[in-house]
């Protein structure tokens, strides 16, 4: 393993030098959007994930509460399918996606932080951080499409693997250092009662990271956006996708996953912080071992998908993910030595899923009004996941209070929908596998 782990950070060393090469133009730019996605992620994780979770359980949130609002997060995302009906209309959209990128950032971290401290019980704030959520996810849902194909221009299809292999990797260690920190200062005042001043604490901070992001967004290049002989309507943009057999194939199988994964939403992270009363920093802590994982195996996969493919990966790695799920609906409060067997597995075959996640909307992407394409691609993907959460969030609702023992433990919903999450995972899996053969992707030959 040492040999290996040696041999990965000398692959890591190669990218840096190979993909960020500051006489090439776009490689600046390269470098330009890997700031800024550090960014982005770490300001996601401080006000979202974990420290969300807690944030909502603070304001006394149920089950159903829990469900409503990821629900509504998702929901807000299908709008993506109209973002061509702006974006392909504008020459230039840099400064309106990095005004959106600011509105987002103001509503997300400023508003609802505030929203504890109003003068009203906690069903109106609950409705009103509902709301916010939907309108940040609606502003989202119209620009993100744009950020997509104004930074996809930067990174040509020959490189993308290695690319977002090297990404994937970086953000890691950046993003989850950053939340090992978050997740000490949080503790602290939790401990002493004060959580709630922890997470306001986590969100100044985020506001400072807000400014580093606008600062590396300004400096990556926008290029002239092709566009094909067909006007931009609001027919085309339902029409167009489905007339590309092979771009339907890419989003129904990450549709499949969607929809799979989505299954258990925010529950478990819930049942971990409230039930077992697990502290963040030792979920943060098992979180850290993601790092040395993709490290070791995000190349491998990534050599892998060069000599197979993006799809073939993706359903082999799906396969072995799922067992990930059944060890998960078995820890609690004294078995938790297998929450840390079962994340750990399962971050092997993550780094192949996150990596190819990261390129897999731009397979077999048609070349005109790419907008159009991500925007649908975008929306029904949030359809799925969308489906997947309600479908939990029914399950959650219909097996409140049901409790059993298997094999000695004594399980309550938020485990065994885990059961129930790896067992659809198995058909998605299957479907894959059958939808991938005999389709060669337009990057299987370059990637």
């Amino acid at each position: 393993m040492n040999k290996r782990l040696i041999n990965a950070l000398g692959y890591f060393k190669y990218k840096i030098r190979i993909l960020l090469k500051p006489e090439d133009e776009k490689a600046a730019n390269r470098v330009n959007i890997i700031f800024s996605n550090y960014s982005l992620n770490s300001i996601n994780n401080l006000v979202g994930g974990n420290f969300f979770t807690g944030f909502l359980i603070l304001m006394q949130a149920d089950d159903a509460f829990i469900g409503i609002v990821t629900m509504m997060a998702i929901a807000g995302n299908l709008a993506q399918v109209f973002s061509p009906l702006l974006m392909e209309r504008l020459k230039k959209r840099r400064n309106i996606l990095i005004a959106a990128r600011c509105t987002i950032y103001f509503l997300n971290i400023i508003i609802i932080g505030i929203i504890p401290y109003l003068k009203f019980t906690n069903g109106p704030k609950l409705t009103i951080l509902l709301m916010v959520t939907l309108l940040i996810n609606l502003i989202n849902a119209i620009s993100s499409p744009g950020f997509s194909v104004w930074h996809l221009k930067s990174i040509p299809e020959s490189i993308r693997a290695k690319f977002f292999s090297f990404y994937g990797i970086s953000c890691s260690i950046v993003t989850y250092a950053i939340i090992l920190g978050a997740s000490r200062i949080v503790d602290v005042f939790k401990a002493s009662g004060n959580e709630m001043e922890g997470l306001m604490i986590l969100r100044v901070i985020a506001v400072i990271i807000c400014l580093i992001d606008i600062y590396f967004l300004f400096r990556i290049k926008e290029y002239p956006n092709l566009k094909d002989k067909d006007e931009v309507n609001l027919l085309n943009i339902f029409i167009k996708p489905l007339r590309e057999k092979k771009y339907l194939i890419t989003v129904a199988i990450a549709c499949l996953w969607g929809f799979s994964a989505s299954i258990p939403g925010p529950y478990y992270n819930f049942y971990l912080l409230k039930d077992i009363k697990v502290d963040y920093a030792y979920l943060t802590l098992i979180s850290l071992l993601y790092i040395p994982a993709q490290i070791v195996f995000t190349p491998l996969w990534a050599k892998w998908i060069r000599a197979t493919s993006w799809f073939k990966i993706l359903y082999i790695a799906m396969g072995m993910f799922l067992i990930n799920y059944i060890g998960l609906a078995f820890v609690t409060r004294d078995t938790l030595f297998i929450y840390l067997i079962s994340v750990v597995y399962g971050f092997v075959f993550a780094a192949a899923i996150n990596l190819v996640f990261s390129n897999i909307a731009f397979i077999n992407l048609p070349v005109g009004n790419q907008t159009i394409y991500i925007g649908f691609f975008s929306t029904v993907y949030n359809l799925s996941c969308l489906t997947g959460v309600f479908f939990g969030k029914e399950f959650i609702k219909y097996t409140e209070g049901l409790k059993f023992e298997l094999m000695g433990v004594s399980m309550q919903n938020k485990q065994y929908i885990l059961l129930l999450t790896a067992f659809v995972m198995v058909f998605a899996v299957m479907l894959v596998y059958f939808l991938q053969r005999g389709i060669k992707t337009n990057e299987d030959t370059n990637c």
